[in-house]
C-alpha cells in the first residue's frame, strides 16, 4: 500500500518518549519498574 501522507516529517515524534521523561522527573525506576522519586516510602 503506498503512503497517503507526503509531509517527511509524518513519522517523527512530536512528543518526547513517556519512560525519558520519567526518568529525567524521578530518577531510575525500583526494582518492580515504578518511578518512584526520591524520598518515597
Amino acid at each position: 500500500m503506498d503512503r497517503v501522507d507526503v509531509n517527511p516529517g509524518v513519522d517523527r515524534p512530536t512528543e518526547p518518549d513517556e519512560e525519558q521523561v520519567l526518568r529525567e522527573l524521578y530518577g531510575e525506576p525500583d526494582r518492580d519498574g515504578i518511578f518512584r522519586g526520591d524520598g518515597s516510602a
